[in-house]
C-alpha cells in the first residue's frame, strides 16, 4: 500500500497526525513543538507552504524532506 504524496497545500497538523514520524522533520527546520501549547491549534489551520515561508525555507526542500521520511 502507497502513501498518498505530502503536497503544500496539507496542514502541518494533517501530515503530522498521519505520518507522526516527520516531527523530527519539522524540528530540523526550525518548527516548534507542534504538540505543545496552542501550537496543535494553529497547526490545524497552517499549510506546509505557509509554515515554510513563515520559516524562511523553500516549500520544495520542506516538502521533498516530509515525503522522504514516509516513503
Amino acid at each position: 500500500m502507497g502513501h498518498q504524496p505530502i503536497t503544500p497545500d496539507m496542514t502541518v497538523w494533517s501530515v503530522y497526525r498521519r505520518y507522526p514520524q516527520t516531527l523530527d522533520v519539522f524540528f530540523s527546520f526550525g518548527c516548534p513543538d507542534i504538540r505543545k501549547g496552542l501550537f496543535p491549534l494553529a497547526m490545524r489551520l497552517m499549510k506546509l507552504k505557509w509554515a515554510a515561508r513563515a520559516h524562511k525555507i523553500p516549500v520544495e526542500d520542506m516538502i521533498q524532506a516530509l515525503n522522504a521520511v514516509v516513503r
